[in-house]
Parts: C-alpha cells; structure tokens; sequence
C-alpha cells in the first residue's frame, strides 16, 4: 500500500494537488493514508472480517485504489489525527470531514462521505 500521491494517475494527482491548496487556504491540516494499492493488497483487506481474522475495512474488492484513481486521508487537529470520522476535534460532530468533502467535490473529485455507507476519508475521479 502506497501513500505516494506520484502513484496516482496524472488526472487524479492534478485534482489532489488543488484539494491540497484548497486544504490549506482552509486551514485544515491532513495526511495521505493511501494511494495506490495492488489487487492482491485490496483482496487481503476484503477478507479480512470475512474468511480471515479482523474487523472489515472494505466493502469491494474493486477498488479505485487499485486503479490509481483514489485516496484515503487522515485530518490533523492541533498535530493528532482525527482517525474516527464521525467525530470532529471537539467529539461533537463531523466538521473536518465534512468540509474536506466539500472542498473534494469542489476540486472535481467524489467524495465517499456521501455513499449509502459513508467512506468519509476517500476521495477519487470519477462516481
């Protein structure tokens, strides 16, 4: 698994890099947690819950992330990630992800925070 966003596509690295300004001019600080992954890392983590010990993490085995055209963040308040989604800073809310999703769709990207099951930290082309 990668967090190398030179492992995206060039459509999909140009919509990080503006999603990347457009997170800085709003002040809300973040990290990559993935970018590229192999299929044989994206059928791991679909087992995982499934026919092999572990909570599961995936839903698909058909991945953007395999296809280069996706990636997970991680939001940084006061230096410490924010690693649960449906909390904000405070515990009270979804503030940072929900304005990252916006700034994502914003810049031309599909938010997963607006799925039927919400992937509030996945960004990628396309719907």
């Amino acid at each position: 698994m990668s967090r190398d966003i030179n492992e995206l596509t060039p459509e999909t690295r140009n919509k990080y890099l503006a999603f990347a300004v457009e997170m800085g001019l709003a002040d809300i600080d973040f990290i990559v947690t993935c970018t590229y992954r192999s299929q044989e890392e994206q059928d791991a983590l679909y087992a995982q819950g499934r026919t092999k010990p572990g909570k599961r993490v995936t839903w698909t085995r058909n991945s953007r992330h395999t296809i280069r055209t996706a990636f997970d963040i991680a939001i940084m308040v006061n230096g410490k990630l924010v690693w649960n989604p449906n909390l904000d800073a405070d515990g009270d809310g979804v503030a940072e992800y929900t304005e990252a999703g916006r700034i994502g769709e914003k810049v031309g990207l599909t938010w997963g925070g607006r799925w039927t099951t919400p992937d509030a930290p996945h960004f990628q082309l396309g719907g």
